[in-house]
């Protein structure tokens, strides 16, 4: 038997561990850099991290990492975001599982700090999901004992800090708090938490949404078992490549695990009650809506606010990839109580607790040396601090692909780097591309493609600038001048040109700022309470 203080510090050392293992090569000096995990220097400070001008997809997580890059270089900033992503994670999940051996909370960090999920999570870029991932666990403790008579206050603060990696974080968490705590009063949290970005999106009318997003997101087999499969054993995520190497074949071990954690589920039921249960269901109906019943989503992709959230199935798996973390933890105890011959026992407890690194041990090393860690070259810096206004940006893609990060694909910088940049926001996918949201792109589009002479469009719509990455995949030296013609050059280096556009007109209007400071005082105000209304315990 183990006191909670021991399990709780292996849960912490795993979860230090799992960290270094996975993520030691690219720790230092420089950034990593991979599809939509775009980090850069330095992010200037503008109505767009509000959301105020454009699509507020980043709000407001971009404004927290702005705000925080102020003090911590950006390079190591996200080295501790991922480091502790992976700790509090694990640390989280070993806290949660209802064991009274340390061998159970070890196989609840590893199972969770070392799943499917957030390898396939990462391999997107997808750190600010991964945020609401890492404090599920906490969230879930703190609402289970909310609903047996605790205050409220550390569930609040839980999902304070999900709300901080925007949408796709705050609603993970929101479904699993709402359906294991108080469920209006967690509902009313959610909602007052969602005021950053639900605002200015409602207020742009982004009501309608792509429908072909439901068959390019929906979730996807990586593993011989099919989508159903793939998803109970903690993947299945939509991008192809996105799937950890050795996936599909650890995914033998991964079921095994599934198995193993099932034999648990009844100690879990009557230790921590069905409210994790309930929601991993929850998760996997939401999941797999894409799939089966893809006419229902369509529609309300179209028709209903803000239902493009659940076009991504895979992401509402968060709660059962910690119910199977914490099933086992169970499984591991009674192993534990039931084998009488202490050298057998010590072995088959070894064998369940360490599964889930078996089944994918080809994630290890920075995902099998797949992320990098790469330099800005100095012109960036020194071009982009030139640019002003609204900025169109070529080649009129929204992914780079540069020879300075390894050709590996990457949300453009240039949407974090500048103020207002203008690019083409669909999301190019196999076969098709899903349409993005920014008015002013959307009126562009058929004349860049169109490949002529850019700057009679540009000035009807207000642009003041236009920026062309030389070095990234899809550049073409002829089309970009004839695209940029009669603009005169403002920069140049070998990696960037700076155009100017001559006698622009006005730039769209932003947003009246009044309703979204409001909603951004009240999330901030009700936050900054949950937060120090839960640590007063601690500082008693």
């Amino acid at each position: 038997m183990a006191d909670a203080h021991v399990r709780s510090r292996a849960g912490l050392l795993v979860g230090a561990g799992l960290s270094l293992l996975l993520l030691a090569p690219v720790l230092g000096p420089g950034y990593v850099l991979v599809r939509d995990m775009a980090f850069v220097p330095r992010t200037p400070l503008g109505g767009q991290l509000l959301g105020l001008d454009g699509v507020p997809r980043g709000v407001p997580s971009e404004l927290v990492i702005a705000l925080a890059s102020r003090v911590v270089a950006t390079g190591w900033l996200q080295d501790l975001v991922l480091v502790g992503l992976v700790l509090f994670a694990a640390w989280g999940a070993a806290r949660l599982a209802p064991t009274t051996s340390t061998a159970g909370a070890v196989a609840a960090a590893t199972a969770y700090g070392w799943s499917a999920y957030l390898h396939e999570r990462l391999l997107l870029g997808q750190w600010a999901l991964l945020l609401g991932w890492a404090v599920l666990p906490w969230a879930v403790r703190a609402a289970l004992d909310w609903r047996r008579g605790a205050p409220g206050w550390g569930t609040a603060a839980a999902l304070s800090i999900a709300a901080l990696g925007g949408a796709n974080s705050l609603l993970l968490v929101g479904l699993a708090v709402v359906v294991c705590g108080r469920p209006w009063k967690a509902l009313g949290a959610t909602a007052l938490l969602s005021l950053p970005w639900a605002v200015p999106g409602l207020l742009q009318h982004q009501v309608a949404g792509d429908p072909r997003g439901v068959a390019a997101f929906a979730a996807n087999s990586d593993s011989p078992f099919g989508v159903v499969g793939s998803l109970l054993t903690g993947g299945g995520v939509w991008a192809r490549p996105a799937f950890p190497d050795g996936r599909h074949a650890g995914s033998w071990v991964a079921l095994a695990v599934l198995v193993a954690a099932a034999a648990g589920i009844p100690m879990l039921r009557r230790r921590l009650g069905d409210g994790l249960l309930v929601a991993a269901a929850l998760g996997l109906l939401v999941a797999l809506l894409g799939t089966f019943v893809p006419g229902v989503l369509r529609w309300a992709v179209e028709h209903v606010p803000a239902s493009g959230l659940l076009r991504d199935g895979q992401k509402w798996m968060a709660p059962l990839v910690l119910l199977t973390a914490a099933g086992l933890a169970c499984t591991v105890e009674l192993v534990s109580s039931r084998v009488q011959e202490a050298g057998a026992r010590h072995i088959l407890v070894a064998v369940v607790a360490l599964a889930p690194l078996a089944a994918l041990p080809g994630a290890a090393w920075a995902e099998n040396g797949r992320l990098t860690s790469s330099h800005y070259p100095s012109d960036w810096g020194r071009v982009t601090r030139q640019a002003h206004g609204t900025v169109l940006v070529l080649p009129w893609s929204l992914y780079r692909a540069f020879p300075w990060d390894d050709q590996v694909t990457v949300l453009d910088p240039a949407t974090k780097l500048l103020q207002r940049p203008v690019v083409n926001d669909a999301l190019p996918l196999p076969g098709t591309a899903v349409s993005g949201e920014d008015p002013v792109a959307a009126r562009l589009d058929a004349e860049v493609r169109a490949g002529g002479p850019l700057i009679q469009a540009l000035q009807r719509e207000g642009v003041d600038q236009v920026l062309v990455e030389r070095t990234t995949a899809g550049y073409d030296d002829s089309s970009a001048s004839r695209q940029t013609a009669g603009l005169p050059l403002a920069a140049e280096t070998a990696e960037l040109r700076l155009y100017d556009v001559p006698s622009p007109g006005p730039s769209p209007e932003p947003l009246a700022a009044w309703p979204v400071v409001l909603a951004d005082l009240a999330a901030l105000v009700f936050a900054a309470l949950a937060v120090s209304r839960a640590c007063r315990p601690a500082r008693r």
